[in-house]
């Protein structure tokens, strides 16, 4: 599968060489990554082999395939949801991914092989893992025999035994519109309630103690992408035509500018405070795409980054356990601004533009449509990413990247350029 090609084996391990060197004294699983905006473009060689590292050549870091259709019959391709969601369960040793047919799949993180099929009807079920019991999931799915999402389960993996902890059923369904997370403590998750002819209402719901907070009717235009708590708990992020912040009992705080909506994620800052990362094409602050920074405390909006106008970024702050960052992965080309394209990198929410460069992910939504966006996600530390690529035009899969295996672990793949 991957050749001698002598001169780009040099290049990477010349990108090693520089990088591994402060490595040993790094404070933080990828102090020893590529921090600059240089062109570094992707160079094309042949799609990876299932569950075999390999170096990515500009970069250096560690990257394996973990799933292929071919784990399951029938279906044309597995990955994780999105870039919002955490696949992996509170120790790590499970992962659920998703096949073409909306089925829903227990990973073991060691193999990387399906252990079984999970028993959830609602192909987008938000799913949310219990943030210390590894056993346990939270998912919204069907009650009955209600033709809507409207039940809030605990799942236990271990048995499959699902029980319904609140059946809502004052709603015709309740969403989160599958893009938000409960608080990192797993108290607190934020959703909409949907009847007929009547409007909207957003709540929060306290798991722990079975309760709905304050209601508050909402229109499609306010609540028309997702709704959120943010990490602390102390917030809720509601996105629409513009993002407005609220406490968490539902009192409106502020409304942030014209523009602030699109691909985001709520984050938490080194100084304990949270922000709103998202992507800043139709809220321009320089008349570049940036990656803005919205501080929920505050209100004051900073450029993170700029990144070039065919980039398409999609934001991870699911690091929950080491704040101060933001994942980013971009798609393109972008010929005025190529310096970041179908790449994921690291961003410090400080303000400085500092980044640290991990992975080209060599996937084409031009080619491959929606599921083939990277849409890489972190873990709870930061140590590990899993993102989405059709390797230019092949079939869709997850990989996984490792921030913390050696090189002397892996093979640099020949290029084909």
């Amino acid at each position: 599968m991957f050749g001698k090609n002598a001169k780009l084996k040099r290049r990477a391990f010349g990108v090693m060489a520089i990088v591994w060197s402060v490595g040993a004294a790094a404070a933080s699983p990828w102090d020893w990554l590529i921090s600059d905006h240089e062109i570094r473009r992707p160079p094309e060689f042949a799609r990876p082999e299932l569950h075999q590292w390999f170096v990515d050549p500009v970069f250096g870091t560690s990257i394996m395939r973990i799933t292929d259709p071919s784990q399951v019959s029938g279906v044309s391709r597995i990955r994780h949801y999105y870039s919002k969601i955490n696949p992996f369960n509170a120790d790590e040793t499970r992962a659920v991914l998703f096949s073409s047919d909306g089925a829903k799949y227990l990973y073991d993180t060691t193999t990387w092989r399906p252990i079984k099929h999970l028993r959830i009807s609602s192909s987008d079920p938000e799913i949310q893992w219990h943030p210390t019991d590894p056993s346990i999931l939270y998912t919204l799915d069907f009650v009955g025999d209600s033709w809507n999402v409207r039940g809030f389960y605990r799942y236990d993996i271990r048995n499959d035994k699902r029980t319904l902890v609140r059946d809502f059923k004052e709603y015709q369904a309740v969403r989160g519109r599958l893009e938000g997370s409960t608080d990192k403590t797993g108290r607190y998750y934020a959703m909409f309630g949907y009847r007929k002819k009547v409007p909207a209402e957003a709540f929060v719901y306290d798991i722990v103690n079975d309760k709905v907070g304050n209601k508050i009717p909402v229109t499609e235009r306010m609540a028309g992408d997702w709704v959120s708590v943010s990490p602390s708990g102390r917030y809720v992020v509601m996105m629409g035509d513009i993002s407005r912040v609220f406490d968490i009992n539902m009192k409106h705080i502020r409304d942030l500018p014209k523009g602030s909506f699109g691909h985001g994620d709520i984050c938490q800052l080194a100084d304990g405070t949270e922000a709103l990362v998202y992507d800043g094409a139709d809220h321009q602050l320089d008349r570049n795409r940036n990656i803005n920074i919205a501080n929920l405390d505050t209100g004051k909006i900073s450029i993170g980054v700029r990144i070039g106008w065919g980039s398409t970024p999609h934001v991870s702050c699911r690091n929950l356990d080491l704040p101060g960052w933001a994942l980013i992965s971009t798609q393109g080309p972008d010929r005025k601004y190529p310096n970041h394209d179908f790449e994921i990198f690291w961003l410090r929410l400080d303000g400085s533009g500092e980044v640290r460069r991990v992975a080209h992910h060599h996937s084409s939504r031009k080619e491959g449509g929606y599921f083939a966006e990277q849409q890489a996600v972190t873990n709870r530390d930061g140590t590990k990413i899993m993102f989405a690529s059709n390797w230019g035009d092949g079939p869709i899969a997850s990989y996984l990247i490792d921030l913390k295996r050696l090189a002397k672990d892996r093979v640099t793949p020949a290029s084909t350029r």
